[in-house]
């Protein structure tokens, strides 16, 4: 026999809660799933056509976007840089090479380099400005070349004409005396052979060019047509660069002149007029010494 429990409110209200709420049964997965939907496309009949700004006036206004700046160019700083330098490096060597480089080998008198030589640098003596202008007044200037009524048979034993002449020596010494005033214009090449310094004139043939220029002035003016050098200072201005032309202007000095002595201020000058050398010298007729006396043209 089955003995029933009597049954309590608890239980009864959860028996009538089971029978009366009908049990709730789970969805499909698919209907709890967000469906993603996209607007239709619309028809291109649909379509507005795109509208621009217009100003006042009814001009229409561009209101396209503005094209991308251009790429930064590339500077060129660098290869100025390197040009700049490129040129002081090759400018600097060829100074470098000129400096250290040994003067030529001496042609020899009478070769036919010689020749060619010498009639290339009376060529350009012609076409000297100042040649030209000295020569336009035959009247005022007397032109030889110098020492030239010594003997030929003594020039090679002279300084100037001897040792020191030739195309790479002193090549040209073209005199232009005054006809009425003590002064006189030496124009003369130095050549490469006559370095002391590479590329630059020895200063002794600079004082010895110096010495005859001044000279000449004060034995012209001697009675005796005959002198030495007595004193002779000199101030070196700027180096006398081989293988060109120049200039000695020398004139005499009125003060403290005699008929034994005279003192003869003088300049040697490039073809620009800028002095390289000033000087003067004392020159005097020596007592009790027979001196030979110096014709014309020397």
């Amino acid at each position: 026999m089955i003995q029933l429990r009597p049954a309590t409110s608890r239980s009864l209200h959860a028996f009538a809660r089971r029978q009366l709420i009908p049990h709730r049964t789970a969805l499909p997965y698919r209907l709890y799933a967000t469906v993603e939907t996209h607007p239709a496309a619309p028809s291109p009949s649909s379509q507005t056509p795109p509208t621009f700004p217009t100003t006042s006036n009814g001009t229409t206004i561009d209101s396209t976007p503005p094209p991308p700046p251009p790429h930064p160019t590339r500077s060129l700083r660098p290869l100025i840089y390197a040009t700049a330098f490129l040129l002081l490096g090759l400018t600097t060597g060829h100074l470098t090479l000129l400096s250290i480089l040994p003067p030529p080998h001496p042609i020899l008198p009478s070769t036919p380099d010689d020749t060619l030589l010498l009639a290339a640098l009376h060529t350009a003596l012609d076409h000297l400005p100042i040649t030209q202008d000295l020569r336009a007044h035959p009247q005022i200037w007397h032109e030889h070349p110098a020492y030239f009524s010594l003997p030929r048979t003594t020039l090679p034993h002279r300084l100037t004409t001897g040792p020191l002449s030739g195309p790479t020596g002193l090549a040209i010494q073209q005199i232009f005396h005054h006809a009425t005033e003590p002064r006189a214009i030496n124009i003369i090449y130095c050549g490469r052979g006559l370095c002391g310094w590479p590329g630059i004139t020895h200063g002794g043939v600079s004082a010895t060019v110096m010495d005859e220029s001044l000279g000449r002035v004060a034995i012209r003016e001697f009675k005796a047509k005959t002198g030495v050098t007595a004193n002779l200072e000199l101030d070196y201005r700027r180096p006398v660069v081989a293988g060109r032309f120049y200039v000695v202007r020398a004139e005499a000095v009125r003060e403290g002149r005699g008929e034994r002595k005279m003192w003869v201020k003088g300049t040697l000058e490039d073809l620009e007029g800028r002095v390289c050398v000033e000087g003067k010298g004392l020159f005097v007729v020596p007592k009790g010494v027979e001196l030979g006396e110096v014709e014309e043209g020397f």
